[in-house]
């Protein structure tokens, strides 16, 4: 299987080239385009995890979809095109290279290959933290498919480096990174006055993967008038 991001870092989508009995694992309602010889099915939460809809609900509480869509190639040359669902970059990560997981809520596009999607507890500083109550945690050999709000920065940690990350902004981190909810100052006056408020403090060793944009908050009127037009 092959693959290539294009028009990153704004209006990216993924190209799949996908042989025959290879097949692709996204969130809903991704798909661009495809070859006519891609038989397309559903999943609940994690594809041939045998855990049907438990799998689903928990997914839900990691911030992704109860379904999933599963894009299977039943002869050679098909061409598969994925987006995200924001203005944002794509990021391949493989698994073999950097590790076990924790993605942010909505991070999430696909994947490829032998990926094991569960959803952890991450207790209540994830709340405050916003990366949410729960966690979705990855592991496995197969190719990670994550997308961001905005273009992707990475940071490799050195053990016991810390860096701090506006909780906004976070998109993954590998299952060897510890965070903190801290104050953004010493001064819970300076911290609130600065607009910065509460940030995640990280500690290594591993990765930090984190983008430059953020939706615009929403708020509760906002909500209300979307949804009656």
């Amino acid at each position: 299987m092959d693959f290539q991001i294009q028009h990153a870092p704004v209006f990216t989508v993924i190209e799949f080239q996908l042989s025959e009995a290879e097949e692709v694992v996204a969130q809903p309602d991704s798909m661009i385009s495809m070859s006519p010889g891609i038989q397309i099915s559903s999943a609940i939460g994690q594809p041939r995890s045998g855990q049907g809809w438990w799998s689903g609900f928990k997914s839900l509480l990691g911030g992704e979809s109860f379904f999933r869509a599963v894009f299977r190639a039943k002869r050679d040359s098909q061409t598969l095109l994925l987006a995200p669902d924001n203005y944002g970059d794509i990021i391949p990560i493989s698994l073999v290279d950097v590790g076990n997981l924790y993605l942010s809520r909505g991070s999430y596009l696909a994947h490829v290959g032998d990926c094991h999607l569960t959803t952890r507890y991450g207790g209540m500083k994830g709340v405050f933290a916003k990366t949410g109550l729960f966690l979705l945690h990855v592991s496995g050999t197969g190719t990670l498919f994550c997308q961001t709000y905005g273009a992707i920065k990475e940071r490799q940690l050195a053990e016991g480096e810390q860096f701090l990350i506006d909780n906004r902004y976070v998109i993954a981190f590998s299952e060897t990174v510890s965070y903190q909810l801290v104050k953004a100052s010493r001064s819970l006056r300076d911290s609130m006055m600065s607009g910065e408020g509460l940030v995640n403090r990280y500690t290594g060793p591993g990765r930090l993967y984190y983008q430059t944009r953020v939706k615009p908050s929403i708020s509760i009127l906002g909500h209300l008038l979307n949804a009656a037009t």
